[in-house]
């Protein structure tokens, strides 16, 4: 009776051990084929970087009263900008941005970014005059379309649920950068409602930064280190990601500086 009792329990476990395992293996191809895919495609972070450099470049040489040197100061600033990324590149290859989080390196590079850019076309005279100039001739959907872009955060979401950012930065940057690139999907859509409107959506998208911007210190050796859990995110300073806090954000912000330009102006 033990026998015949007991051979039912082993034809069961014949026959769902082996279901049970083309499940188990199939859920880890499936996870696993998703994280490959994602890792292959996480340098196009480059390319993004490289679509806001030229979309910013067309906005800066399409106005109609642009002149020869105005059109020097933009190249200038072009050339400059891509050995920018040239460097950061090499750096972040080399974990240079994490060997020197102490001392705030990637809030650094965005500053660095920003403050140049905004001394090239503020110091001179030609230079503000030929950046009001082309503000003025870019369409505000223009200027709104630029940060569906940043619908790509969801890549640091992504990151979070495979454990390689921690819930702080995701909260702080990855979601609020994520969902304000949905509001400019609906914006293009719908239009803004009202002038004042756009550019409090200009200023808000432009503070948004700043929740990233801190929090990827808080689990790194820094004056902001609150946290020693694990996953960390020292990923936000390597490369590629290091592209982000240090090439990609700052030119949304120069796009916003930019937006700001015109519609204070006006």
């Amino acid at each position: 009776m033990r026998a015949n009792a007991r051979k039912p329990i082993a034809d069961l476990i014949r026959v769902t051990s082996p279901i049970q395992a083309i499940n188990a293996f199939r859920k880890a191809n499936i996870m696993s084929d998703a994280r490959d895919t994602y890792e292959r495609l996480r340098p196009l972070i480059v390319w993004l970087g490289l679509t806001e450099l030229a979309w910013i470049s067309y906005w800066l040489l399409s106005g109609d009263n642009s002149t020869a040197t105005f059109e020097g100061f933009v190249f200038a600033w072009i050339i400059v900008m891509l050995g920018w990324l040239g460097l950061v590149i090499y750096a972040g290859s080399r974990e240079f941005f994490l060997k020197h989080s102490q001392h705030l390196s990637n809030l650094v590079a965005v500053v660095i970014v920003v403050t140049f850019t905004v001394a090239t076309f503020g110091l001179v005279p030609a230079a503000r005059q030929g950046l009001l100039d082309a503000a003025h001739g870019t369409s505000d959907l223009q200027l709104i379309s630029i940060h569906i872009l940043r619908l790509l955060a969801i890549g640091g979401i992504i990151k979070y649920l495979h454990r390689e950012l921690p819930l702080h930065f995701t909260i702080m940057g990855a979601v609020p950068d994520f969902l304000f690139g949905v509001s400019a999907v609906v914006l293009v859509t719908f239009g803004p409602p009202s002038h004042v409107w756009l550019v409090v959506w200009h200023v808000v998208g432009f503070l948004v930064f700043f929740g990233a911007g801190i929090s990827m210190f808080f689990s790194v050796p820094s004056p902001f280190h609150i946290y020693d859990s694990k996953p960390d995110a020292s990923i936000v300073f390597r490369f590629p990601m290091v592209l982000a806090p240090t090439f990609t954000v700052p030119l949304f912000m120069i796009a916003h500086l930019f937006a700001l330009t015109k519609l204070l102006a006006t």
